[in-house]
């Protein structure tokens, strides 16, 4: 059986049935109206970067039950439920319907606003826009994502809610990094010119000024409040996009929503003007419930993050399971079995590894590429493996969840001084998070952190050239070193081979000779059940690699 997308009559099903099933679990939400005991103050209730964790932590069945309570704690009409962006992609509920069955489940839940994370165009714009205009009963917002064709923003700025008497607007802002950590190529015209913009020009300066832009025209318009909702992020980020940069270049906003960089915080960050604004984020796939309350009579703005919920609200529990339910046997069906653990973390502290160091996870992925595609080189990025892979059976749902994006492979012709170039570019993030950082089948290489990156890149990520010395060292193919001008064959998806997925365009002209084949997830069911008889064994064990990757002078 090949991995494709369900058909549209086969998701239609699916849905169909979870909409019975929640009709007839619907509970009496009359006692949601009564009186509430905090009248009066504001509740903000956010989720990030869920990736289609629905059932995870918290969960969304746990979210809506918590927005119930604060409903009868505080009053229906003064609780907003927001989501900073990546909902729709990371798992197979999204894969298997580019997205839609994560718009359901939000509608079902009851969101009022949501941004767009880098993920939510992973199914391409139009798929997005369609989603957000025509599917989602909820608002999507952003105020620095213009059509560069037209000249206008392609989605509402900002939007004003009243509660009773007290406007507070909700201001989206998008990572300019969704460029190279969405698909490229999504966002230009069939000449390779880009048609968006994510205002990501002059270091920063033209994101700030549009934020203060739709911030200004907010308080024109009579917002009180002002809370931002950005999938921004901190550790790992650009330091011009984070979060904190933001709030340091701009005034007038209280809070921001934050998203993007997978991190749990809460704290206090200096505008422009010195007054303090409320940064807050959740992590990742529901460890918390973030909670933001606004009390318009004394001007206190607190928040915490509600984690080790527990309850589940009955009608978004049961429309979950049909779902679930819908896709089992297909999901559920065991094509292989691994003897080992294969990780993206590193095991002695649990961090997440794949984006700056070797794991045997990305070294049977870049391995898999490189056999199947019989290419002298495979090439992996680190956040394109999203799950990891524990020993005992392996489902369909397993590969999925590694490779969500359905990425198709391809084997192009690349110089020795291009394969250098990638790696450089892979390696100038070390010692922070990378979702370019690169696993390597076929090639080993050495990075010395003590050389400072010097890869220059264009303002939306793209990779123009090394201006300094070469972090990275004694690359060897097949065990000889690396020739600059010899020509080597690589495989990799065309997310990095044809789009320019994490800036990699050097590749994007070449010859290619094999374009878009099978999916990476396909792939990988071939190679664990054909080239390795369909167990993953003990070449595989060391959850760091064989030691494809060398780290000098590397950070404690």
């Amino acid at each position: 059986m090949k991995l494709r997308k369900l058909t549209a009559a086969v998701l239609s099903m699916i849905l169909a049935t979870a909409m019975s099933l929640t009709a007839a679990a619907a509970p009496d939400q009359a006692a949601v109206l009564s009186a509430a005991p905090e009248a009066g103050k504001i509740v903000i209730l956010h989720t990030n970067d869920v990736h289609c964790g629905v059932e995870e932590g918290v969960g969304y069945a746990g979210l809506a039950a918590y927005r119930n309570e604060m409903q009868l704690q505080y009053g229906a009409d003064n609780v907003t439920l927001v989501d900073a962006g990546d909902a729709i992609q990371g798992g197979a509920l999204g894969t298997l319907s580019d997205g839609a069955f994560l718009v359901d489940t939000m509608n079902q839940v009851g969101y009022d606003i949501a941004i767009p994370g880098n993920h939510e165009f992973d199914y391409g714009v139009e798929n997005f826009l369609d989603l957000a205009q025509n599917r989602a009963d909820y608002t999507y917002l952003c105020s620095n994502f213009v059509d560069l064709t037209a000249g206008t923003l392609v989605l509402p700025p900002y939007r004003m809610i009243d509660y009773s008497g007290t406007q507070v607007a909700y201001v989206g802002i998008a990572t300019p990094e969704t460029f190279t950590k969405s698909t490229p190529v999504y966002f230009q015209d069939e000449a390779g010119n880009y048609i968006y913009s994510f205002c990501q020009g002059n270091d920063g300066a033209d994101l700030y000024a549009n934020v203060q832009a739709s911030v200004d025209m907010a308080r024109a318009q009579g917002a009180d409040y002002v809370v931002a909702i950005g999938h921004l992020g901190t550790e790992g980020i650009t330091p011009a996009w984070q979060a904190g940069a933001v709030i340091a270049n701009t005034s007038g906003i209280d809070v921001l929503i934050d998203g993007h960089s997978h991190e749990a915080y809460e704290k206090v960050v200096e505008n422009k003007d010195g007054k303090d604004v409320l940064l807050a984020q959740t992590g990742t796939k529901f460890n918390a419930i973030g909670k933001v309350v606004i009390d318009p009579s004394t001007g206190d703005i607190v928040s915490e993050l509600v984690e080790d919920y527990d309850q589940k609200e009955p009608v978004t529990d049961v429309f979950l399971q049909a779902l679930n339910a819908g896709l089992e046997d297909i999901l559920g069906q065991v094509v292989a079995k691994s003897d080992v653990d294969l990780t993206s973390n590193d095991p002695a502290t649990g961090l997440r590894r794949v984006r700056s160091g070797e794991t045997n996870l990305g070294d049977m992925v870049a391995d898999a590429y490189r056999t199947v595609m019989g290419a002298q080189i495979g090439f992996a990025n680190g956040g394109g493996i999203r799950a990891d892979l524990p020993a005992g059976d392996i489902t369909y749902e397993d590969i999925i969840n590694i490779h969500p994006y359905g990425n198709e492979m391809c084997v192009v012709e690349a110089t020795g001084q291009e394969i250098l170039d990638a790696l450089e570019l892979g390696a100038s993030h070390y010692p922070q998070e990378n979702g370019g950082f690169l696993h390597v089948s076929g090639l080993t290489y050495t990075i010395d952190a003590s050389v400072p990156s010097s890869v220059v890149t264009t303002d939306e990520g793209d990779f123009v050239k090394v201006d300094g010395a070469y972090r990275v060292t004694d690359v060897k193919v097949g065990g000889e070193p690396l020739d600059p001008a010899k020509t080597y064959t690589v495989a990799s998806h065309n997310y990095m081979i044809k789009n320019g997925g994490d800036g990699y365009i050097m590749f994007r002209d070449n010859t290619l000779l094999q374009d878009c084949t099978m999916l990476d997830n396909q792939l990988l069911i071939e190679y664990i059940t054909q080239s390795l008889g369909g167990t993953v064994g003990e070449q595989y064990a060391n959850p760091y690699g064989e030691g494809r990757i060398t780290i000098l002078n590397a950070a404690d």
